[in-house]
């Protein structure tokens, strides 16, 4: 799921897709076969009216609206390998996305399912000053999965929405249960992941803000028991953890909801954001405060629609109570390699740790427009 961009592909992609408004080819487009299926499906893509002998770009709209290039996605296979597929003599091209389902051990380790929802890959042929000459879409659909699970029993509890304690019972003496942990609806990937419906929590999980073991052991009486760790990277909402043993077939699922720390506005101090809506390619923002203390060190983060938080350079007010910092949306985080900010709306925050003054404020990020 790790990838890595050369400067030189990342600076093409990035400029393709900030300064593309398509012009298409008569006949251009794409089609995929199947359409849809689960987690682990294989999406055959084909693509024809472009021109003969050519490197086309790609790029995946995912289902909460980032794009990422081609090259980033866990599964893309080409003719040319990174984010590329090249024309044959006819203008033709095709490609295969080998959606994951977590049965398959990665490269640097755990193991993931592709997240559910409307995928829409994007194929544009570029000219001159990165213009799309022609470009294709289509959009493939990653469906849920009924799993049958039974024979055993979970319980989840905490005290803090923090750390979570998973009791399980049911399972035969000292057998080794697996445990997978699944995330939200529409809990975004971060800069080099991509959006997963379950995750590895031992490996997968610190790349979505949590922690916790891929498999554990019952004791003499078919109990497990083990913690689920969340930090402020990983998303607001409803998870569910799955614990099955391979041996007896047992297994149980069960829910619980991870929520945010409560924010209370002080009414002295405030921020403002500008602009008020910003590119999700070019998320670049400036905050300014008033009404903090003079000489006040203030620590910031912005928080996405998915609830996943970046923590932001702390700044220091001047002797007027004043600040002003103008930097990325997240902090660089979809920088590595590239991948768009989450479209929706977006919170900023501002709190001054010595007295605990906060302020708050929000901002929409646009995502990209296709044109098919």
């Amino acid at each position: 799921m790790y990838r890595r961009v050369s400067l030189l592909a990342l600076v093409a992609v990035l400029v393709g897709l900030a300064l593309a408004s398509p012009t298409h080819a008569a006949g251009a487009s794409c089609w995929s076969d199947p359409v849809s299926g689960p987690p682990g499906t294989s999406f055959y893509i084909y693509c024809s009216g472009f021109s003969a002998n050519t490197h086309l770009n790609t790029y995946v709209v995912e289902p909460d609206g980032r794009a990422v290039s081609g090259a980033q996605v866990t599964g893309f296979a080409s003719n040319l390998g990174g984010g590329d597929i090249l024309t044959d003599a006819d203008g033709e091209a095709n490609f295969v996305w080998h959606s994951q389902d977590g049965s398959k051990e990665l490269q640097f380790g755990g193991a993931f399912s592709h997240q559910i929802g409307a995928w829409t890959w994007v194929v544009h042929e570029l000219g001159l000053t990165q213009t799309v000459v022609a470009q294709g879409q289509t959009t493939v659909i990653v469906e849920s999965k009924a799993y049958d699970t039974s024979g055993a029993a979970l319980d989840v509890t905490t005290n803090d929405y923090k750390t979570f304690w998973v009791t399980g019972s049911g399972f035969n003496r000292d057998e080794i249960v697996n445990v997978w942990v699944t995330l939200p609806g529409n809990c975004s990937g971060r800069a080099n992941v991509e959006p997963a419906a379950a995750d590895d929590p031992a490996i997968q999980g610190m790349y979505d803000g949590f922690s916790g073991p891929s498999n554990v052991k019952a004791n003499e009486t078919g109990t497990i028991v083990f913690p689920l760790e969340f930090t402020s990277r990983a998303c607001r909402g409803w998870y569910s953890v799955t614990a099955r043993a391979l041996g007896s077939g047992n297994g149980a699922i069960a829910s619980f909801e991870v929520k945010g720390d409560a924010i209370t506005v002080s009414s002295g101090s405030s921020i403002q954001v500008t602009p008020d809506t910003v590119n999700a390619l070019f998320p670049w923002v400036t905050i300014d405060g008033s009404g903090w203390g003079a000489g006040e060190a203030i620590n910031c983060w912005s928080t996405r629609p998915d609830g996943r938080s970046f923590g932001l350079p702390r700044v220091t007010a001047d002797a007027a109570g004043s600040f002003s910092w103008t930097g990325h949306l997240s902090n660089n985080d979809s920088f590595s390699p590239l991948a768009s900010e989450e479209p929706g709306m977006w919170y900023m925050t501002c709190r001054a740790p010595g007295d605990g003054d906060t302020a708050m404020t929000s901002l929409w990020v646009v995502g990209l427009e296709s044109d098919p």
